[in-house]
């Protein structure tokens, strides 16, 4: 499901873009002598991001086997059932079962792929409802402010493309794709339980995140820090699972602040009268090599060497 791709496909003759579109897309006619067309993916099983270039008009005849956001340069009208519009004047979702029928004609889509299984669990978090199934009530944002939103958060995302065969990149750009989709189009179901899970669940996060920030020096744990900000300890994990954008467990969010404290020492230490093993020691880290692991991950580079500077 989250084995990592990054595929690139052109076809310049019309022969083999019509057999490489059906082959990918279903019922696909191609209306030109002469085609072309290339498409960009990247992600894993669960999220990707598409990019799809038509240097020529179709009709493309799609049943959606998952959600996608899609939006585009002028030139692709679409139409799901009754409702129908064209993509580069707002983004528009294509939910899990649906027909699309799109007429791209030179234009360039880009797209959002969410797995229902994924962006469902992604949901339940964010919102506190484990009975909670994705489904939208439409096709298009529920206000131009939110469409802007999403379109900024699409944006950012294709910034890290370049990096986003690492599953950490990967997985925050999932999570601030997912999250923008869920807020942009409208939910079916009543908003206001979500809207009040979703805050409570972000006061959480904000309150414990500084207390731990606060903390960070002294032996606690994440039930301290549950107990601390009125939750639970389950709550606390669902509260950084609906909303950590740095670390998605608390124990992964109070290790980076020790690892970020223990950096600001050695920038500031005395190499002859300090050692890197006292720091990781200052900290919380009981083994200096597990420490000097972990403060390469996070600085790329060797605790000794800033140390030694």
């Amino acid at each position: 499901m989250n084995e990592f791709f990054d595929t690139r496909v052109r076809t310049d003759d019309v022969t083999d873009t019509l057999a490489w579109l059906q082959a990918q897309y279903g019922h696909v006619d191609v209306q030109a002598d002469d085609a072309s067309f290339a498409e960009h993916a990247i992600g894993d099983g669960a999220f990707s991001l598409r990019h799809l270039d038509w240097d020529c008009r179709a009709e493309v005849i799609y049943e959606a086997d998952r959600f996608f956001v899609a939006t585009s340069t002028p030139g692709y009208a679409w139409s799901i059932g009754s409702d129908a519009g064209e993509y580069s004047v707002e983004p528009g979702i294509v939910q899990p079962g649906q027909e699309l029928i799109g007429r791209p004609q030179s234009t360039r889509l880009q797209l959002a792929a969410f797995d229902a299984a994924r962006l469902t669990e992604t949901a339940r978090m964010i919102y506190g409802d484990e009975t909670l199934t994705v489904r939208f009530e439409g096709t298009a944002p529920v206000s131009r402010r939110m469409r802007e939103y999403w379109l900024a958060t699409l944006r950012w995302s294709l910034t890290q493309e370049p990096v986003m065969s690492e599953p950490l990149v990967r997985a925050q750009v999932y999570r601030s794709l997912a999250a923008a989709t869920l807020e942009t189009f409208a939910l079916v179901g009543d908003p206001r339980e979500r809207r009040a899970s979703a805050i409570e669940q972000a006061a959480i996060y904000a309150s414990a995140t500084a207390w731990l920030d606060d903390h960070a020096s002294l032996p606690i744990t994440i039930d301290d820090a549950a107990a601390a900000v009125g939750a639970s300890t389950e709550g606390l994990r669902r509260a950084f699972a609906a909303n950590g954008q740095l670390a998605l467990t608390p124990e992964a969010y109070l290790a980076a602040a020790r690892i970020s404290a223990a950096h600001a020492d050695l920038v500031a230490a005395d190499a002859a009268v300090t050692t890197v093993a006292q720091v990781a020691a200052r900290w919380g880290f009981t083994a200096p090599g597990r420490f000097a692991q972990a403060y390469r991950v996070a600085y790329r580079v060797d605790p000794q060497v800033v140390l030694d500077r």
